[in-house]
C-alpha cells in the first residue's frame, strides 16, 4: 500500500474545487483527481487552517534538491492558471500534490514527461488565510 500523506483543505477550497471539477465541459478528469485528494483530506474550517499548509491563492517556493533549483508558485483554480506567470493549475500533477502540504515536506508528483520529481516545499511566502482574507 502507498503511504499517502494527509494534506489540510479549507472548507471553501473544497467547495471551490467541486465547483470547477463539477462545471460543464470540465474533463471528468478533474473529478477523479479531486477524489484522490479528499481521501488523504482533512478538512478544516478557512479560520483553522495551519498558515504552514498551502491553501488555493497561496504563493510558495519550491527546491528541486537534485539540481538547487528554486521555483515560485501561486496555486490557483484552472480559469486564472498562466505558467509563464507562476500561476500554477491546482488541477495539474504538482498543483494537486502542493495543495495542502506543509512548509518543509518534500512534495512528490509524476509531471507529463513520466518521470516522479520530487520538490521542497521551502516557504509559503503568502496564503490567504493566514492573511486574515477568507474570500481569495
Amino acid at each position: 500500500m502507498k503511504k499517502t500523506k494527509t494534506c489540510f483543505l479549507t472548507e471553501l477550497d473544497v467547495a471551490r474545487l467541486e465547483k470547477h471539477a463539477g462545471a460543464p465541459g470540465a474533463d471528468a478528469k478533474l473529478q477523479d483527481m479531486l477524489d484522490d485528494v479528499l481521501e488523504r483530506a482533512v478538512i478544516v474550517d478557512s479560520h483553522d487552517i495551519p498558515a504552514n499548509v498551502v491553501t488555493m491563492n497561496s504563493q510558495a517556493t519550491l527546491i528541486d534538491e537534485a539540481t538547487d533549483e528554486h521555483m515560485t508558485w501561486t496555486l490557483v483554480y484552472p480559469p486564472d492558471a498562466d505558467f509563464a506567470q507562476g500561476r500554477l493549475n491546482v488541477f495539474s500533477p504538482l498543483g494537486l500534490a502542493l495543495l495542502g502540504a506543509k512548509r518543509g515536506e518534500k512534495i512528490r508528483f509524476t509531471p507529463p514527461s513520466g518521470t516522479e520529481k520530487v520538490l521542497k516545499l521551502d516557504k509559503i511566502l503568502f496564503q490567504p488565510e493566514a492573511a486574515d482574507d477568507f474570500t481569495l
